[in-house]
């Protein structure tokens, strides 16, 4: 168990479980590199049962591949071996780059944004300056999360790395320039949804727009 299952780079999250081979040996937590290679990033020993509990500060972000392993040899070396290793199932966990973010709208309602999108003030989508359009970001910011694609080209001035539409900065609570945690997922492109504050008397549609506080790493 990983828990909590998301965080910003640089915080703890503390992984969980029982690995019963490895009873009173010491376990290693590993985060996959490349399909079938695995770098140990953190340890402890197994109690009596093969019980661990394991604190990780997080030193790298993504979608990260989690598991705990131990091995015969009970060596940092020998954790690799095939032949000798014992494992738990891959757990998840997604870790948020710390960036800045602004937000834009007024003045360029109306224009059309690199993406080729028509700028409103309910379109839900970011401005990123290299990721490809439609790619599906998830921003984290004062404990809401929302999953939106990425629909312009910015922010063009200052330390921000994210520029949010007006609709997607209201969404999140944002008014100013503030920092959040972002996370750019695989998977297929996002086409941006509409939000409406409420009171307003309008629905918009929310398919690819994710609110509920703590984003989870994908199950895939």
């Amino acid at each position: 168990m990983v828990a909590p299952a998301s965080v910003i780079r640089g915080q703890s999250t503390l992984v969980t479980g029982m690995l019963p081979a490895a009873a009173g040996r010491t376990v290693w937590l590993q985060v996959r590199a490349a399909p079938h290679l695995w770098t140990t990033v953190a340890s402890a020993s197994a109690g009596t049962t093969g019980a661990f509990t394991i604190p990780w500060l997080t030193s790298r972000s993504g979608e990260l591949a989690l598991r705990v392993a131990s091995s015969v040899l009970a060596t940092r070396a020998a954790v690799t071996a095939r032949s000798s290793l014992s494992a738990t199932p891959v757990g998840r966990l997604a870790v948020f780059d710390p960036v800045v973010a602004t937000w834009y709208g007024p003045g360029f309602y109306g224009n059309h944004t690199a993406c080729g999108e028509a700028l409103t003030r309910q379109i839900v989508g970011v401005a990123d300056r290299t990721l490809p359009c439609g790619t599906p970001v998830t921003v984290t910011y004062d404990g809401r999360t929302l999953t939106l694609p990425v629909v312009d080209r910015g922010p063009y001035s200052g330390a921000a790395t994210l520029d949010l539409t007006s609709a997607a900065a209201q969404e999140l609570g944002i008014t100013e320039t503030v920092d959040v945690g972002m996370l750019a997922r695989k998977g297929p492109a996002l086409t941006p949804t509409d939000y409406y504050a409420p009171g307003t008397g309008a629905t918009g549609t929310t398919g690819t727009t994710t609110t509920a506080g703590g984003a989870t790493a994908p199950t895939g």
